[in-house]
């Protein structure tokens, strides 16, 4: 799946009911929270993102943070965050993921791309890498994989 490149987007989650949230990172931590043309500017720009060609993987894609250039939405531990790409092979192969048609039927998903079969995901607000083989009651539960791995790349919240 193509998408453009170094344009800004925010990435709107698709699942039923919650279609007003957006991936926003905080703390360095990246969750999902309502952002809309009444919300702070600090959380317009937490919530939008530079698309870029992946930094492992020319296929795919990373995320840059608008507000904090040069650090990227990266997972660790299953959890996602942002980070500054300190060079290493690892920060660039967390911090690249590639589009798929959205699992959830609408929209686009990403996988991780080295951790394949696991995709960005939210879950009670929080934002993982999730394969939807875990326990029934956590982040990596099968439940709601595929509605919750899917997103809309839209408008970017800061210009």
């Amino acid at each position: 799946m193509l998408l453009p490149v170094d344009v800004r987007r925010s990435l709107q989650v698709t699942t039923w009911g919650h279609t007003t949230r957006y991936l926003r990172h905080i703390d360095s931590l990246a969750s999902t929270e309502v952002v809309d043309a009444g919300s702070a500017p600090l959380l317009k720009q937490d919530a939008t993102f530079t698309l870029r060609r992946g930094l492992a993987d020319s296929s795919c894609y990373s995320f840059e943070s608008v507000n904090q250039p040069g650090r990227f939405l990266r997972h660790a531990d299953s959890r996602v965050r942002i980070a500054p790409d300190d060079g290493s092979a690892l920060l660039r192969d967390d911090a690249t993921f590639c589009a798929r048609p959205g699992v959830g039927g609408t929209g686009v998903t990403f996988e991780s791309f080295n951790r394949p079969g696991s995709f960005l995901r939210h879950y009670a607000s929080a934002v993982h890498i999730a394969s939807g083989s875990g326990p029934g009651d956590g982040f990596d539960r099968p439940q709601m994989l595929t509605a919750d791995s899917s997103w809309t790349l839209a408008a970017p919240w800061a210009p």
